[in-house]
């Protein structure tokens, strides 16, 4: 299944706009977070230590020059449509005051380390889903938290966050190029508000997709985002129990989920992926760094679980993945990494496995 090329009119043209929208969204979404960094400065002053220096500012803008520059060459490369939408980077702007009014409610969290608020009011879901994850308001249990999650993900990031999503699906596009499937089909896994899905659809709009997510409230803003494509189905549902039939998806992939969950949690996730996954199926994972990955930026790794309240955080980044996928079927196939994230593409057999015949009595 191939996606429609877009080729630029006007290579110059475009690629100064490509540069001043990015530029413009660094600016924008960085002056947020220094301005939450600079409220929580007592918080911020008050973790230990890291293990490892923390990056250098000629290092974070190395990094984010570099996802920017393989990002353009995607575009110029026909693997996606050009980072431009205007009415919707107005839109998601607009949550701006929200987002600063809601900074000192974090702080204070952070302060008390209170990240149970959620528990009474989330109704049969896993205990490891039942707190306030970085200490947001409402955790993911919410319409406010769903409606204000992807400008607190942008401003954390710096702007940089759709970028590091788009190269997660760099690996898709060429499978599904390479595909034979009539009429594949893409699992999101923690679609979360649907705003990678929605980039997916912008580029292979025919493409049949899954989005599924623990939070109701989030399948419902993504079902907003996704609202004027066809053929979006949204389970609510965990990655550890997905209630999907067995070899029913071509292509999964999970951005920023497998860091929130436990290890067994992780281990039974995997199990499930492999189990849904057409043979020669695709799975891409896309989540932070592992020590090892990038040591300019150990420093953020040794820092982050502690300051946002990322209890799984620091299991995550020395897991591993081969271990962890190959065991249940998935062999790694390419790593990339793009800035803060690493995206990891495995591939279940195409053959099954051959049975040990069984010795006569």
């Amino acid at each position: 299944m191939r996606a429609q090329p877009h080729q630029p009119k006007s290579t110059t043209a475009r690629a100064l706009t490509y540069t001043a929208t990015q530029a413009a969204r660094v600016a924008f979404y960085g002056a947020h977070y220094l301005a939450a960094r600079w409220l929580a400065r007592e918080n911020f002053a008050a973790v230990e230590e890291p293990a490892h220096p923390l990056p250098s500012i000629l290092d974070t803008i190395a990094a984010m020059r570099d996802l920017f520059l393989q990002d353009w060459r995607n575009v110029q490369a026909g693997l996606y449509p050009m980072p431009l939408d205007i009415a919707g980077e107005m839109q998601r702007a607009g949550s701006s005051l929200r987002f600063l009014r809601d900074i000192p409610r974090v702080i204070d969290r952070q302060k008390r380390k209170a990240h149970n608020e959620v528990r009474r009011s989330s109704n049969g879901l896993p205990r490891y889903y039942q707190r306030n994850f970085h200490f947001q308001t409402d955790g993911y249990l919410s319409k406010d938290s769903a409606r204000l999650y992807e400008f607190q993900v942008q401003a954390l990031f710096a702007g940089t966050a759709d970028a590091m999503r788009r190269r997660a699906y760099v690996p898709i596009a060429h499978f599904l190029e390479r595909s034979k499937e009539g009429a594949p089909i893409l699992l999101d896994i923690g679609a979360g508000t649907g705003e990678f899905l929605a980039f997916v659809k912008s580029a292979q709009p025919k493409l049949k997709t899954i989005a599924l997510d623990l939070s109701k409230p989030y399948l419902a803003r993504a079902k907003h985002a996704l609202g004027k494509y066809r053929d979006v189905e949204f389970i609510a549902a965990p990655a550890e129990a997905m209630p999907l039939p067995d070899k029913s998806v071509d292509v999964a992939v999970s951005i920023f989920l497998f860091h929130e969950l436990p290890p067994k949690v992780r281990a039974a996730a995997a199990k499930e992926i492999a189990r849904v996954l057409k043979p020669g199926g695709l799975f891409v994972l896309a989540d932070t760094i592992q020590y090892g990955d990038a040591p300019e930026f150990e420093g953020l790794i040794d820092v982050f679980p502690s300051l946002l309240h990322e209890p799984y955080y620091e299991s995550y980044t020395r897991t591993d993945l081969d271990g962890l996928f190959g065991g249940v079927g998935l062999k790694r196939t390419a790593t990339d990494i793009a800035y803060l994230t690493k995206i990891a593409c495995f591939q279940k057999s195409a053959r099954s496995p051959r049975r040990t015949p069984r010795k006569k009595p």
